[in-house]
């Protein structure tokens, strides 16, 4: 099999903004193809990973769209949806094609635009990818089930309020110092515990907002890279996994677990030689605040019903031994869904080039790696990254 890299990225602000989808995905995307020095490059392929354009926008093919908008034409371009792992996916699916060799340049675009409908209706457009027989026909929705399993998992291991307060804390004290993140101010444990009730135990400070914005990174074989120059620049995709579960959470196995997580990450570690204690950032799915500990544990990154004594030790912080979501995270950065994931490996590849802002760069790092949750928990993506 082939190496692959990332050697471009790019990110629009995230928020609700003006700009129209095409335009942000277009900004991303040329943001991203300058950055690795290859606007005028032949791309193979362009992969985009975006969720309810149909619905958000009225728009449909928007592959070919973005192609002809980005001049790549006649590469191919192909639209990926996994909900909201659709942005990880598109990339698992460049990687792919690389590391098959047949593609040696492609490019990945993650964009939503959520902003344009309300509020109401993004939770029924959203509440679409999970099962209508066993849960949306009765009222679910991923915010419910987010509550559900919040409150399994301060029965069974005595989480507190004010302890799943501090999560969102720190998410928002990383925000601060993102320039491109939806919410830059930060928040005190009080104001999260004590904002309003969106789910029983879940306020509205547990919960990420809806975001409009984009993000793109250019994948590579390592003969782009040495015919390029770009080596100095690179970050290495040293492992990748990607599993499911089933659509609905009564038929799984654990609420306080999400499987998916643990056989993706055992996938993605096996594939890059390493384990969990070699990872020196990460950035993973945090839309709900329960999410930020029950993935950390799935990952490895702590002991099972333990992640929240990380929190308080401050091993998560950016200056911790287990930096989780420097960027602010979801909750911070923002959730536009198929934009997301990608969003995720852009800030992993600027951590490693030691590019981020200074108030949360990481020390040093070498690994990275990035968890994106597609639906509630039944599509999962794991990637790990690495210096070249």
């Amino acid at each position: 099999m082939e190496s692959v890299n990332v050697v471009g990225v790019g990110m629009t602000p995230f928020g609700v903004l003006d700009e129209p989808y095409v335009d942000l995905a277009r900004t991303a995307a040329f943001e991203a193809m300058t950055d690795a020095g290859l606007l005028d490059a032949h791309y193979d392929h362009i992969f985009v990973g975006t969720q309810n354009p149909d619905e958000f926008v009225q728009r449909g093919h928007v592959s070919t769209l973005l192609a002809d908008q980005l001049s790549v034409v006649p590469s191919g371009a192909t639209r990926v949806e996994s909900g909201p792992s659709s942005g990880s996916s598109a990339f698992e699916a460049a990687c792919s094609m690389v590391s098959a060799g047949v593609a040696q340049l492609v490019l990945v675009v993650g964009v939503e635009k959520m902003s344009e409908v309300e509020r109401s209706s993004a939770s029924r457009i959203l509440s679409k990818m999970m099962s209508y027989e066993d849960e949306t026909r009765y009222g679910a929705t991923p915010t419910a089930l987010a509550a559900m399993m919040a409150r399994r998992y301060m029965h069974d291991y005595g989480l507190t309020r004010d302890e799943l307060s501090l999560v969102a804390v720190k998410a928002h004290r990383n925000g601060v110092h993102n320039p491109l993140a939806h919410f830059q101010k930060e928040v005190t444990a009080k104001k999260v515990s004590e904002s309003r009730l969106v789910a029983d135990p879940l306020t509205l400070y547990d919960c990420c907002a809806t975001s409009d914005g984009a993000a793109a990174v250019v994948v590579s074989s390592d003969s782009i890279v040495h015919s390029h120059g770009l080596k100095d620049r690179t970050v290495r995709v040293l492992g990748i996994g990607h599993r499911t579960d089933h659509l609905a959470v009564q038929h799984r196995q654990s609420l306080t677990s999400m499987s998916a997580t643990v056989r993706a990450g055992k996938k993605a570690y096996e594939m890059a030689g390493i384990g969990p204690d070699d990872i020196d950032v990460c950035e993973i799915h945090d839309a709900f605040s329960i999410l930020e500990l029950v993935n950390m544990e799935d990952l490895g990154l702590a002991r099972r019903g333990r992640s929240i004594d990380m929190v308080k030790e401050g091993s998560t912080e950016v200056s911790g031994s287990c930096p989780v979501n420097p960027s602010g995270g979801l909750k911070a950065r923002g959730h536009p869904t198929g934009a997301t994931g990608v969003a995720q490996i852009r800030d992993i590849v600027v951590q490693l080039r030691r590019e981020a802002p200074k108030p949360i760069q990481v020390e040093s790092p070498e690994t990275g790696l990035t968890h994106n949750i597609g639906g509630f928990g039944n599509n999962m993506v794991v990637a790990v990254f690495g210096l070249m």
